[in-house]
């Protein structure tokens, strides 16, 4: 079947009746071959049919189709004439009396039809139709076919056995009843679809909306197909003019309304959410007069339940404000903010009503914006200051309110609405601080969707300004070009990074930032250009010392020195720093450059708990906010983890769907970490010509590091993937060049790296010289993974030299690690090497002073929160993971405690073991 967007699950169960027909015999849920599909207008029933009508067709089964129009509900046998006229040349096969009712229903005979025998005649011509192929009747709008057909067909589902070669699916609108007196078979209710699959629907619309319009499109929509399309195509969430199928489905309803009952719901859609009484006494209605909802509730238009007024479908509203005059619209506003008690609401009513330019307007709409941003909804904020600007009559106070909106925008992560904000401030001003600070904002939104190209040419077009703006203003545009020549790896991005760094103007304005030692400014600069490593700490330390992560630092201020830690391998400091940005990005917007870069810390570090956590929160908000390149850059940590807990094949596919996310050739830092990730599944798989291969594109031909930040930590994975001569010369080749561009100063990590590299493909004779230098340095233990790999290697090196003793030693530390961090994969490949050196790890006595030994650490956790009587979703919102996972790391976590349910977990923690 055609995938249609949101409904594989229900064209899962139209293909197999339809495959359960040509079977004869073969059914699916019931025995009766039939299905009801039940939906609100729009739900995509008619497209299904569609999709069934044509995979029908596609293996060999006969559909016969009704509609069923309000207009012929009236009119006897309307629907039936129009299921069974492709057959009515097998009619005169019929027995006599049947053949005369069917006639007479179906070709429009004189004679009184006797419902018995047209009933019976139906049956016999459809199973005669049926002997030459297998049919299924399609009937659409099923809940508006005249009384006859309904029954005809009622009979007829009734009587359909495993025997016939026939089946049924009927449509309609309705609480799955479409077929009066009979209610038992089986129906599939068509819901709204969800927000993935909505949004899908949405952006595959030609010209689809974008940013805050996108978001306001699909809330309005509410998961309706149709409300997607219509609303998307209007690029709005409350059109004026809707499309004539999407008109034809209300606009009677609402147009036989009473007047005031008109003027009620015009004033309901203006309230989007207002309490029923507000609405009522907008419109004039005393508060407790519900009455006045009769005539729309009976259409099925609205539901009012306690204090709140629902619109049954999407549409409604907008058609009931499409038929709405602009001044009804605009008198509904001012009447909502006339009887309205919430100043927010009262000052976006007024705004709403307001055709002029108005002061007092903007400024209630500004104290609006602000609480807006003081709660955290910036996204919010930013539209409420985009209409602030609107109302503003002073040009100064507009672009005050519009870079408020920009700011607002960037809080929010929506790069379009950042574009958007840009654009206009480029329209109303030429300041040059102003211009070159707003760029920043814009480049800055767009390097988080990973549209770094676009970013560039932005910050290219305000390089002129750079004389004429102030100092931080041009340090920072440099630093900006710099990052975004960082993260794409591109040549001529590079270059045009630099060819600014070599202006006058700009190198002068770096030497007074840096000499300012309170100036934000020099954080980025550091971020943007410190590479070496050596360099990297000494200016971490200074700026320590100087108290510039102090209580008061800014989100920005402490990922910026995040940074300049992990360049300088600091992980702790790097952790630390990174960690306290993130507790205070839900106040300070999303500064989520540095997300991807904690959570691969914290994997690197051991803190795979709080990996996991930072991956599901962000992971979640990138992409709801579209930031795509901090999903995909997500997606390499979250891969990493699944390899490392031996599940190769969900790795492969986080790196194949980031892979497809963004434009790789334009993020080749994400690139390269989505390497890494996907080197270590195929190592997991056993793989090595693959690692390889995805390792190696770190390097250039000459073995020179891609990139200064991310290439050289690679080189001890690449060293391990080596198979065969050539690919160990290449290796060692790749090694020295690593360690010529690092230089003197380098870091106890790299040098862990080095020296891990070194003994797996450098000279035999001084391969244990490097092992043991690879373990010597004790700060190696702030990275697990990479010194208990160096113990694996050390140890399958010293079992091939016929050293058992020795190499059960370092096995067995690296098995105590991997099984500590939950690494599952490499802790089976020890335990080969401890079989293969004589001993079986760990004694079975140590392992059974613990009862949770054997599992994860997050199934630990999991395990523990269980036991204490947290449910599957209490535990999924602690720990950040959706209840589904907790309930598969439970349900792998029962056989390895020896019990087989969640009731018998407390007793496992009481037991004196333990501890």
């Amino acid at each position: 079947m055609t995938a249609l967007v949101g409904r594989e699950a229900e064209q899962r169960v139209l293909a197999a009746l339809v495959d359960g027909v040509r079977a004869s015999g073969l059914r699916t849920g019931s025995e009766r071959p039939a299905v009801v599909l039940v939906g609100e207008a729009g739900t995509g029933k008619t497209a299904l049919l569609g999709v069934l009508e044509g995979y029908a067709a596609a293996v060999g089964v006969r559909t016969l189709g009704a509609d069923g129009c309000r207009a012929e509900s009236e009119v006897p046998f309307a629907a039936l004439s129009q299921l069974l006229l492709p057959a009515a040349d097998l009619i005169d096969e019929l027995p006599a009396h049947p053949r005369a009712a069917v006639t007479d229903a179906v070709l429009g005979g004189e004679e009184a039809v006797a419902p018995g025998a047209l009933h019976l005649g139906v049956l016999q011509l459809l199973r005669r139709a049926a002997r030459r192929d297998p049919v299924v009747l399609v009937v659409d709008d099923a809940d508006r076919l005249d009384r006859e057909s309904l029954r005809a067909l009622v009979f007829v589902s009734r009587r359909l056995g495993p025997a016939d070669r026939i089946g049924m699916v009927l449509a309609g609108r309705g609480d799955g009843r479409v077929l009066p007196g009979d209610a038992s078979l089986p129906t599939v209710e068509l819901g709204p679809l969800d927000d993935a699959s909505a949004a899908l629907l949405l952006d595959r619309r030609p010209a689809a909306p974008t940013g805050a319009a996108r978001r306001d499109v699909l809330r309005a929509a509410a998961g309706n197909p149709l409300a997607i399309e219509v609303l998307a195509d209007a690029g709005s969430p409350l059109p004026v003019e809707l499309p004539r199928r999407a008109e034809a489905l209300f606009d009677a309803a609402v147009r036989d309304l009473p007047d005031p009952v008109s003027r009620l719901l015009v004033v309901a859609v203006a309230g989007g959410g207002e309490p029923v009484a507000t609405i009522q006494a907008a419109a004039g209605v005393p508060a407790t007069a519900l009455g006045c909802w009769g005539p729309a509730e009976r259409e099925g238009l609205v539901v009012v339940e306690g204090a709140t007024v629902t619109f049954r479908h999407p549409l409604v509203r907008s058609t009931v404000w499409g038929l709405a005059s602009a001044e009804e619209r605009r008198r509904a506003h001012l009447a909502l903010a006339a009887a309205g008690d919430d100043p927010e609401l009262v000052a976006l009513h007024r705004a709403e009503a307001c055709l002029t330019r108005d002061e007092d307007v903007a400024a209630e709409l500004a104290g609006v914006a602000h609480d807006a941003a003081e709660r955290g909804d910036h996204r919010a904020a930013a539209g409420v200051w985009r209409r602030a600007a609107e109302c503003s009559p002073h040009p100064a106070a507009r672009l005050e309110r519009l870079r408020q909106a920009l700011g607002a925008s960037y809080a929010a992560g929506d790069a379009d609405g950042v574009a958007e904000q840009h654009e206009a401030i480029r329209a109303e001003t030429d300041d040059p601080t102003v211009l070159v600070f707003t760029t920043l904002l814009a480049a800055a939104a767009l390097m988080l969707h990973g549209r770094q190209r676009e970013a560039v040419r932005r910050l290219q077009e305000v390089v002129p300004l750079i004389g004429a703006t102030t100092a931080a203003g041009a340090s920072l545009l440099a630093s900006f070009l710099c990052l975004a020549a960082d993260s794409s790896g591109v040549p001529e991005q590079r270059s045009a990074a630099d060819a600014v760094m070599a202006l006058p103007a700009v190198r002068e304005a770096v030497r007074r930032v840096l000499a300012d030692a309170d100036a934000p400014a020099d954080l980025m600069w550091a971020r943007a250009t410190v590479y070496d490593r050596g360099e990297a700490a000494d200016l971490l330390d200074r700026m320590l010392v100087a108290g510039r992560a102090g209580p008061d630092a800014t989100a920005n201020d402490l990922q910026n020195l995040g940074f300049v830690a992990d360049r300088a391998d600091d992980v702790r400091r790097a952790v630390e720093l990174f960690a306290r940005a993130h507790d205070r990005m839900h106040h300070e917007g999303p500064a989520a450059f540095g997300v991807p870069i904690l959570a691969a810390l914290l994997v690197e570090h051991g803190r795979w708990s709080a990996a996991d956590q930072v991956i599901a929160r962000w992971t979640e908000l990138a992409h709801t906010r579209g930031m795509h390149r901090v999903a995909a850059e997500l997606a390499a940590p979250r891969a990493t983890l699944a390899a490392l807990r031996g599940a190769p094949d969900r790795a492969h596919d986080l790196v194949a769907e980031a892979r497809r996310r963004i434009d790789l050739a334009d993020n080749r830092l994400v690139d390269l970490r989505l390497r890494s990730a996907a080197a270590l599944a195929a190592m997991v798989d056993g793989d090595r010509a693959q690692a390889y291969r995805q390792l190696r594109a770190a390097f250039t031909a000459a073995g020179e590091p891609l990139h200064p930040g991310v290439s050289p930590r690679l080189v001890a994975a690449l060293a391990a993937a080596a198979s065969g001569p050539g690919e160990r010369r290449d290796a060692a080749m790749v090694a020295d060049r690593v360690r010529t561009a690092l230089g003197t100063r380098t870091s106890p990590r790299l040098r862990l790296l080095l020296h891990h590299a070194d003994a797996l493909v450098g000279e035999e004779q001084q391969a244990e010289h490097h092992f043991r230098l690879a373990l010597a340095d004790p700060t190696g233990q702030d990275w697990p993974v990479e010194r208990a790999t160096v113990r694996l290697h050390y140890g399958e090196w010293l079992r091939r030299r016929r050293r058992p003793l020795e190499a059960r030693e370092m096995l067995t530390a690296a098995l105590e690690a991997f099984d500590e961090l939950g690494a599952v994969a490499l802790a089976e490949r020890v335990r080969a090497e401890l079989r293969a050196a004589g001993s079986a790890g760990p004694k079975e006595t140590e392992r059974e002073a613990d009862p949770l030994a054997d599992l994860t650490p997050q199934q630990r956790e999991i395990v523990r929160l269980a036991a204490a009587g947290l449910r599957n979703r209490e535990i999924a919102d602690r720990l950040f993971l959706s209840p589904r996972t907790v309930g598969s790391h439970l349900h792998h976590a029962y056989p390895k405690l020896g019990i087989s349910g969640r009731h018998q977990l407390a007793a496992v923690l009481r037991a004196p073991s333990s501890g």
